[in-house]
């Protein structure tokens, strides 16, 4: 996006450690934001970049009932932004723009959740999060170079499916592949590991967490919540001054 951050990685993760320290949170979702900050006004103008962090609590984005049993989601009438439409691979404020109006169309329609296909008509990903479909034991999910972001926590599946045996496909993927499946599931920072038990009114498998995503799902959170040997480079540790260690799990979807 060519905005020149101000500050190192390090720095900004030691932020974020620092106001989950001083305002003392056992458990939150942070929200590092950089963006354009006072000077000139205009769709050209490049002003000095600012970065915040901002933590809340919140619990299961999806909700901690469709962890367990998933949840029923939609296709959208809203298509994904093509590849030199937006910057696909940049997790951009203006972007979600076309998400809200996904999620806020499969919401009024009795849904949880919006999956969106790209201008070719594959599937893309969800309003917020990745996604990954399960048949016949392999694993598949959209490529990187398609119309998506490329999640971080995304990568951890993709990962942790490895270590657990699954074979997993990065390519393009239909709709109705979705449709045929026996799992469904999305992934994201917020959404965590969340099935897909019903898509258009069509349940997919036995209509419930299927037994790959279930393992993929209990292995995410014994590594994030530093239960799991594996993977301690995806977690930073803080100690505070009157406190225990404050672990933070840097995922961004």
């Amino acid at each position: 996006m060519t905005m020149e951050i101000p500050f190192t990685e390090e720095q900004i993760v030691d932020a974020c450690l620092e106001i989950v320290r001083v305002n003392k949170i056992e458990e939150c979702y942070l929200r590092p934001i950089a963006f354009l900050g006072d000077g000139a006004m205009g769709l050209g103008a490049v002003n000095p970049t600012r970065v915040a962090v901002v933590p809340w609590k919140w619990g299961s984005y999806l909700g901690d009932e469709g962890i367990k049993n998933g949840i029923r989601a939609k296709v959208s009438s809203f298509t994904r932004p093509g590849v030199n439409m937006l910057m696909a691979k940049g997790k951009v404020v203006g972007h979600y723009v076309n998400s809200i109006l996904a999620k806020r169309e499969a919401l009024k329609a009795g849904y949880q959740e919006a999956v969106m296909l790209d201008a070719s008509g594959y599937v893309s990903e969800a309003s917020g999060e990745n996604i990954f479909v399960v048949r016949d034991g392999k694993i598949a999910t959209p490529p990187y170079g398609a119309s998506i972001l490329g999640g971080i926590t995304r990568d951890s599946v993709i990962t942790i499916a490895k270590e657990l045996g699954f074979e997993t496909e990065q390519r393009l993927i239909s709709r109705d592949e979705l449709y045929c499946a026996d799992e469904v599931f999305f992934c994201g920072t917020a959404a965590e590991v969340t099935p897909v038990r019903e898509l258009d009114d069509r349940k997919i498998g036995k209509g419930g967490r299927g037994p790959i995503t279930q393992r993929i799902q209990e292995r995410y959170f014994e590594v994030v919540r530093g239960k799991h040997p594996n993977h301690a480079e995806w977690i930073s540790v803080s100690r505070g001054l009157n406190q225990g260690p404050i672990a933070l799990t840097l995922f961004a979807r």
